[in-house]
């Protein structure tokens, strides 16, 4: 898949989980000093690291960063347990979180920034089941989108960007409330700041 990238060429962040080391923290390969650390046993493969829906989930430690943001993940969905994230960074339950995650019990993808505790949502196309998935989703001023496999899927031209703060809860695989626990296997998480990814 070719990634189009509008005013940046690399990453500002990238988790790269493909290969990494079973109990082992994986660094941002660009920041450097962010490391998402696995909590009750995830497994690493070649795949990357997998989770098995009932206690797994990786923690990243605190940042500051908002605005315009992309991210884009390469996952695996084993099952679809409730509301369950691949990511939600914030600081806390309803508190200026970024979430990719399933919708419900349901495939369908869901989008969401909250600014405080406001949310806006774009819910469209679906995860394939046991299967890998290339989505990049990017929120800039009031636009955001979701491409899935080079295609762009779903525009919500209602948003707004996250606000600029230092999140103290940065959570993969588990959402900050509770539960959303992610059954399936992340490959790798990347993120911009400051740009709008295009997936084609």
């Amino acid at each position: 898949l070719l990634v189009t990238v509008t005013g940046a060429v690399d990453p500002s962040h990238f988790w790269d989980f493909r290969g990494c080391t079973t109990g082992a923290g994986v660094t941002d390969s660009i920041a450097g000093d962010l490391v998402a650390t696995p909590t009750n046993g995830p497994t690493c493969s070649a795949d990357g690291i997998a989770l098995d829906g009932n206690d797994d989930y990786l923690d990243i430690n605190d940042w500051e960063w908002g605005g315009a943001t992309s991210f884009e993940v390469y996952v695996k969905y084993d099952t679809f347990n409730d509301w369950s994230s691949v990511f939600d960074l914030g600081s806390g339950a309803d508190s200026d979180n970024v979430i990719l995650r399933n919708t419900g019990t349901t495939s369908t993808i869901q989008w969401s920034v909250i600014q405080g505790s406001t949310w806006k949502s774009l819910t469209t196309s679906n995860w394939d089941s046991a299967t890998w998935t290339h989505v990049v989703v990017s929120i800039k001023d009031t636009t955001m989108k979701v491409h899935k496999n080079g295609v762009l899927v779903g525009t919500n031209t209602d948003g707004h960007e996250p606000n600029v703060l230092t999140r103290t809860q940065n959570l993969l695989g588990r959402n900050l409330g509770g539960g959303g626990l992610f059954n399936g296997t992340i490959a790798y998480l990347k993120i911009w700041h400051g740009v709008e990814l295009s997936d084609s």
